[in-house]
């Protein structure tokens, strides 16, 4: 089994293949499809995010 991101897409896949997968790369599992996820959005982008929902919020 390869881990490039590329096969991956391109291949079939069980929860048993999902579990020898390196836990530093980001995977989702779907219907024996893996998908290549986005790293989690980090603490800094998180609070100005929610600075900006609370100023539309407050001007709506």
């Amino acid at each position: 089994m390869s881990t490039s991101p590329t096969l991956k897409e391109k291949e079939r896949f069980t929860y048993s293949d999902y579990l020898t997968w390196p836990e530093d790369e980001r995977w989702e599992l779907i219907d024996g499809v893996a998908y290549n996820m986005s790293p989690a959005p980090g603490r800094r982008h998180q609070e100005i995010s929610i600075a900006l929902a609370s100023q539309f919020y407050n001007y709506l």
